[in-house]
């Protein structure tokens, strides 16, 4: 196996309000088709990436990367051979040569050739991979959440911190998708009055979904439905609200599916309210169990406020005030894992790392208050934000 030792950009400092523009101006340039070329110019050369999990997200995540002219797949990674033979030949296809292939993570992460890491992968592998991906010193595009508990999630920031010259990514694809950014400005601007209230929705016909080896099932594999699916959701509203909330209290069912599968134990239909203080809160639902029909089923983030709503499905902010015409904020379709994946590697190319790294704290806290939902669902009561996490100034 042949190596190079290839000097790294020197690192610079990047603060949350260019690293949000950044991401934006990619979005934009994509959607406008400037393509990767226009959203990255100042890059140069091309990143050399290791993609860890080959199911059916690590498989989009490759399908992504061979778009980008600026990404170099040069390694492949699963435990599972027809995953890596199904990988293989996307990448030849695409690119007229198979990339190395491995079983064994921790022999691919040796590799000095290889500049960054894109993981996918169950649940509970995340905190351990993700900290010997960062100490093994590669860059790296984490899938979400960041970790199952509070300890998992502080020890890949540690990690982390200790790697300040590396860019770490949790891949919360809404945060680059700029329907989703200028949304947020809008209604952190006071436009549409003051934040009354989140109503979002996460519910399907296609239940019991298990994923491969039966993993989606079982809650100590996947944290459940509300850390490893509705953490998208919490990171939404986390960022909105630029805080953790103050409690949650719900209810569901986790025994919907037992006929099928007497060991499942993950909660496939439940509803939950979230509270901020200053009175506003978040309303969901999560089902797997609903009609099939387009009028039950689906996936929404609305926000109300006192003079008018957002919804972030369609990009359509309304008024009160009937005068006021509807404004749209990036209509259609929007490529967002695609705009992680630019600003991710634009990152690297730049030599631009967040410091400090306030996406992390806040991947955590979408990790937590998925453990907040999960409890007082389980407990039908009112759970504090206190009981999960510690208060922080």
């Amino acid at each position: 196996m042949s190596h190079s030792n290839e000097t790294r950009p020197t690192p610079i400092k990047l603060n949350r309000r260019k690293f949000l523009s950044c991401s934006a101006a990619a979005g934009l340039a994509l959607s406008s088709g400037r393509g990767v070329e226009g959203a990255i110019a100042s890059a140069s050369g091309s990143c050399r990436i290791g993609l860890i999990g080959l199911g059916s997200r690590g498989t989009s995540l490759l399908r992504s990367l061979l778009e980008l002219e600026n990404a170099r797949v040069v390694a492949l990674c699963d435990s599972e051979p027809k995953h890596l033979a199904r990988g293989g030949g996307i990448v030849e296809k695409s690119k007229g040569s198979r990339p190395e292939s491995f079983t064994d993570y921790m022999r691919m992460l040796e590799r000095d050739d290889i500049d960054a890491v894109v993981a996918a992968l169950p649940c509970d592998l995340h905190a351990e991979v993700y900290t010997q991906a960062i100490r093994a010193g590669k860059h790296l595009y984490a899938e979400k959440p960041l970790g199952l508990t509070r300890a998992e999630c502080d020890r890949v920031i540690a990690e982390a911190e200790r790697s300040p010259d590396l860019v770490v990514r949790v891949g919360f694809q809404r945060r680059y998708n700029p329907r989703y950014i200028e949304g947020i400005e809008l209604l952190q601007s006071g436009d549409l009055g003051a934040l009354l209230e989140g109503r979002a929705a996460w519910v399907s016909s296609n239940g019991p979904v298990t994923g491969h080896d039966g993993w989606l099932a079982r809650r100590e594999r996947s944290g459940d439905w509300m850390v490893e699916q509705a953490v998208h959701v919490w990171d939404l509203f986390r960022r909105l609200m630029s805080r953790p909330p103050a409690f949650a209290f719900g209810t569901g069912r986790r025994d919907l599916f037992h006929a099928i599968d007497p060991a499942r134990d993950v909660t496939d239909h439940y509803a939950a309210v979230v509270h901020w203080d200053q009175d506003f809160h978040l309303s969901f639902s999560h089902s797997w169990v609903d009609p099939a029909d387009d009028s039950f089923t689906g996936v929404w983030q609305k926000v109300i406020g006192s003079n008018g709503g957002i919804d972030f499905g369609t990009g359509t902010a309304t008024y009160r005030d009937r005068d006021r015409p509807r404004r749209s904020l990036h209509p259609g379709n929007i490529p967002d894992t695609k705009f992680a994946l630019v600003s991710f590697l634009s990152a690297i190319a730049a030599g631009e790392v967040e410091s400090p790294r306030e996406s992390l704290i806040e991947a955590r806290d979408a990790t937590l208050i998925g453990l907040l939902v999960r409890k007082a669902v389980d407990e039908r009561r009112v759970v504090s934000w206190n009981e999960i996490a510690e208060p922080r100034a």
